[in-house]
């Protein structure tokens, strides 16, 4: 990533230009093994050690830059402060890939953070996570409801409790929170009895925050919320959310399809939800399936949960 080799490249003319061995030194040093460190987390994908990584590098340079900046040459500072000016952007990326993370998997979940996203014409692998039922499921959500409480409701009694099953690539899982999405949340890393000890409130409010109110699915109108809720959960708040603009695009609404909800988003669903009614819901479980279908037809090793899959996405339906 670009973002990387330049903070890199700037610390690594900052440390040319100070004394080896001495105290800017060892810092700067100490920053770039903590950039390395994130930049390797990145690339297995492991967005919680890379976010980690990052902001210890920042701290790292921050502290330098306050704690000596009289002693340094300013060409010193003019690279610490362009590493830090790099690195602003690749904080975000990763904050934003973390927010993309879906809170749970189960056997079969695909993994993969490509940026690019699935078209007809072009089916790939969902870029973040992919949360899959084997066609042997016959757990049922009840659909309906707006009250963000019955929505967790819902999830809960779909997701169950602390499960460990060696098919699973997302590891050990409590009421459908992944230890990666717990570690997410607490800011550290989590072990597996940490996963089993999580209580009820804990996923609640993680589902209540990471979920519902951070990505504003709370903000769509009432009509989508609990079909939108369930696909944040299920896809990851990102991709959800793109999978919602398609559709919004689809019906005239125009919006940019970015993963993300702003004013044009929210003005468009409000817009679509209120001429087309009902039928709102359905063309979102229609671009669902499409998107559950375009896995298989990557991976047909896959098609084994698509049945799971397509119940899920059929219980939000409105005949």
């Amino acid at each position: 990533m670009p973002d990387f080799a330049e903070a890199r490249d700037q610390l690594v003319k900052a440390k040319r230009r100070v004394d080896i061995d001495g105290p800017e030194w060892i810092k700067i040093n100490a920053a770039i093994t903590a950039l390395d460190k994130a930049w390797e987390a990145k690339l297995s994908e492991d967005f919680v050690n890379a976010s980690r990584g990052l902001d210890d590098a920042v701290a790292k340079l921050q502290a330098v830059v306050a704690g000596v900046t009289p002693n340094l040459a300013t060409q010193v500072l003019n690279n610490l402060n362009g590493a830090l000016a790099a690195l602003t952007p690749a904080v975000k990326n990763i904050e934003a890939l973390l927010s993309g993370e879906p809170a749970s998997a189960l056997p079969g979940m695909v993994e993969t953070n490509l940026s690019t996203f699935p078209t007809p014409s072009q089916p790939i692998v969902p870029p973040v996570r992919e949360l899959a039922r084997a066609d042997t499921d016959t757990g049922a959500a009840v659909a309906g409801g707006n009250d963000v409480d019955r929505m967790i409701d819902d999830i809960l009694q779909r997701e169950g409790g602390f499960t460990n099953h060696p098919s699973d690539r997302g590891g050990p899982t409590n009421f459908g929170i992944t230890q990666r999405s717990l570690e997410a949340w607490r800011g550290h890393s989590v072990t597996t009895d940490d996963v089993r000890k999580m209580s009820v409130d804990e996923a609640r409010k993680i589902y209540r925050a990471e979920y519902c109110a951070r990505p504003k699915i709370d903000q769509l109108p009432k009509s989508v919320q609990p079909v939108m809720f369930d696909m944040s959960i299920n896809h990851g708040p990102a991709t959800a959310i793109k999978l919602l603009q398609q559709v919004l695009n689809e019906t005239g609404n125009t919006c940019a399809v970015d993963g993300g909800i702003g004013d044009e988003t929210l003005a468009c669903a409000k817009a679509a939800a209120s001429t087309l009614g009902d039928a709102l819901k359905n063309k979102l479980v229609d671009r669902r399936i499409a998107f559950y279908q375009s896995i298989v037809a990557r991976d047909a090793s896959q098609n084994v949960f698509l049945r799971g899959w397509l119940n899920r996405a059929n219980e939000f339906r409105v005949a």
